[in-house]
């Protein structure tokens, strides 16, 4: 294997994990809800807030990795990983239950600016939209896996289990990556940055820069980020509360989304050569509007089932669509930082919906977050519609 194709091995397993232990404790809410007594604004405390200290690390760590090894800090954040969910599983209450997915949430901050950023250089020159939907597919995969299993083997055992099954995933991706990596060329781990530390201001100043150049796919990043995690969170406990669909079939219905957009994903390489990515852009926003408002009206079994499935298709696609326009404007010596600031506004904006949703499910309903998502996509679109024959990213 190429020491190409290594990086994207190792980098896509990392982040198929990653995203699997973050959906493991996602797809746990309605257990958790009712153990600890939970109602719907500490849900979005606790989302919110966990949303909230990945934008921090992810800033954070973006900045401080540019001219390190990355690799080494992607092992790092996989190992804690496995140690926060191990952590997770002495919960007793809603602070212990805040505390310890705070720093899960911490732990799975190391992956998108570095991994990201790294598949960026090595992949800028050449394949870039194909590496991006591969490593984000392969993402969607664990995603996937965790959905569709977590809650069928807390019914059959307990709400621990799985938090141990992946904290051993954890593990075993750990030592897969190394053996991957840990021969690479320096060169590929490590890019020369400017030695010259910047003060506070400077590094605002360059930090506005580099979004003024994409700042029309800034909301994009915010309602992409909340449609991951207003449905992982909130499609769970809408379906529990309106329905008497068992928790299995819960699960498999979130399971349905996140296989189609793994699939989705990994076609994304090919699906851009046939459609360009600002119609790709246009269309998922659209869709994700329809189908957000559809789902807090409707909770027919069948139109649900047909409802996640596009869904799965339109969230997923935006993803690697959206890594691929920031990576062709981006210098490879800022790869980190730069994507740190993306994810900033990504996760930041998670942050305010996810917590906006609880509180609105408590004064109006469960149906609130899906609403909410569908109406800001809804006037999305119609930014990009206007803005279409402009340039959705310029080189700072």
């Amino acid at each position: 294997m190429s020491q190409q194709g290594k990086i994207l091995s190792a980098v896509s397993l990392i982040h198929a994990i990653n995203d699997a232990s973050v959906a493991v404790v996602s797809i746990l809410f309605p257990i958790f809800k009712v153990l600890f007594e939970l109602n719907y604004t500490q849900v979005g405390i606790i989302t919110g807030g966990g949303l909230f200290v990945t934008l921090v690390a992810q800033l954070i760590l973006g900045k401080i990795t540019d001219g390190k090894n990355v690799n080494s800090f992607l092992l790092i954040g996989l190992l804690m990983t496995s140690l926060s969910l191990v952590i997770l599983s002495f919960s007793s209450g809603f602070l212990t239950l805040l505390l310890f997915i705070f720093f899960i949430r911490f732990a799975t901050s190391f992956f998108h600016p570095i991994g990201i950023g790294w598949i960026s250089r090595i992949y800028k020159k050449n394949k870039l939209d194909w590496a991006m939907g591969i490593q984000s597919g392969l993402s969607d995969f664990g995603v996937f896996l965790a959905s569709l299993t977590t809650l069928s083997i807390t019914q059959l055992t307990n709400w621990k289990i799985p938090l141990y099954a992946w904290a051993c995933i954890c593990i075993i991706g750990l030592v897969v990556s190394f053996a991957l990596t840990n021969q690479l060329n320096t060169e590929l781990v490590i890019v020369t940055k400017e030695p010259k530390k910047h003060t506070p201001r400077e590094m605002a100043s360059d930090a506005f820069k580099r979004m003024k150049g994409i700042r029309l796919l800034i909301p994009a990043f915010i309602i992409s980020g909340a449609s991951w995690g207003v449905i992982i969170t909130y499609f769970p406990l809408l379906l529990t509360e309106r329905t008497p669909l068992s928790l299995p079939i819960i699960g498999f219905l979130v399971a349905i989304w996140a296989g189609i957009g793994s699939i989705t994903s990994l076609s994304y390489g090919r699906i851009q050569s046939y459609i360009h990515r600002k119609k790709l852009l246009l269309l998922s926003y659209l869709i994700i509007g329809i189908l957000s408002l559809l789902l807090a009206i409707f909770t027919n079994i069948i139109l649900l089932i047909g409802v996640m499935i596009l869904l799965g298709i339109a969230v997923f696609m935006t993803y690697p669509a959206l890594m691929s326009f920031v990576s062709e404007v981006t210098h490879e010596s800022v790869e980190g930082w730069t994507f740190g600031l993306t994810f900033m506004f990504q996760t930041g904006g998670g942050t305010i919906l996810l917590f906006l949703s609880g509180v609105l499910s408590d004064l109006f309903g469960i149906s609130m977050p899906f609403a909410l998502l569908g109406i800001l996509s809804f006037l999305f679109t119609l930014i990009l519609l206007a803005k279409y024959q402009k340039p959705f990213a310029t080189t700072v």
